[in-house]
């Protein structure tokens, strides 16, 4: 009776301990999670604003919190993907990865491929990611998610300048919004009004190649 005693305590001690360091790793999730989009939030303010000074700090302070937090999650996910999170943690996962450079993104594409295959990752985020390995991979991107910035010039006279984006060359353009609302995506004419309605100006041009797209937003200094 009393080994029944202690091995029921037990099993109730670690069920605790478990939820415990759930609830708390999922906490720290959401809080990375949180980190990452008010960082860009505030640069993406500065640049509507031209503000030069600011630019470059808040460009400084993402790329740090960005090491910081891919850091983290790589040491989360050396065992794989934690269950029983929170979609808010698994979203955090999600940001981090699609916010770290290509190699970091193809190591986990597989696991959070699978999550969405679950229903734990939206499909438009995890058809995000696989564009944005493919156009870091110089490869066309096949649901239209990846943009690159025309370079802007900012001056101490200037006001706040015309940001130009062009959609990275895509996959047979002719069933692009098929696949796009497949995932849940808007179409690319409604993506380009939601654009607009924050100052940006967002081209789609499915005649220019990948090299078109290039020329067109070489920096001024090469």
């Amino acid at each position: 009776m009393k080994k029944t005693i202690f091995l029921l305590f037990a099993i109730i001690s670690f069920s605790h301990s478990y939820s415990q360091q759930t609830t708390d790793l999922d906490a720290l999730l959401r809080n990375l999670g949180k980190q990452d989009q008010e960082v860009r939030l505030n640069l993406n303010r500065v640049v509507q604003q031209g503000i030069a000074d600011s630019i470059l700090h808040y460009a400084e302070v993402m790329a740090t919190t960005d090491q910081t937090n891919q850091l983290q999650v790589k040491q989360i996910l050396k065992n794989g993907v934690p269950a029983n999170l929170s979609a808010e943690a698994y979203k955090a996962i999600f940001l981090i990865v699609d916010h770290a450079d290509v190699k970091y993104q193809k190591r986990y594409f597989t696991p959070l491929n699978k999550l969405s295959k679950q229903g734990l990752i939206k499909p438009y985020d995890i058809a995000t990611l696989r564009d944005r390995i493919l156009m870091h991979s110089n490869k066309k991107q096949i649901f239209g998610t990846q943009t690159i910035a025309k370079p802007i010039v900012i001056t101490d006279n200037s006001s706040s300048p015309q940001l130009t984006s062009y959609v990275w060359a895509v996959k047979n353009p002719a069933k692009l919004e098929a696949r796009r609302a497949e995932v849940g995506l808007s179409s690319i004419q409604e993506q380009i009004k939601a654009h607009a309605s924050h100052g940006y100006q967002l081209i789609y041009d499915p005649t220019l190649s990948k090299r078109d797209i290039l020329a067109l937003t070489k920096s001024p200094n090469k």
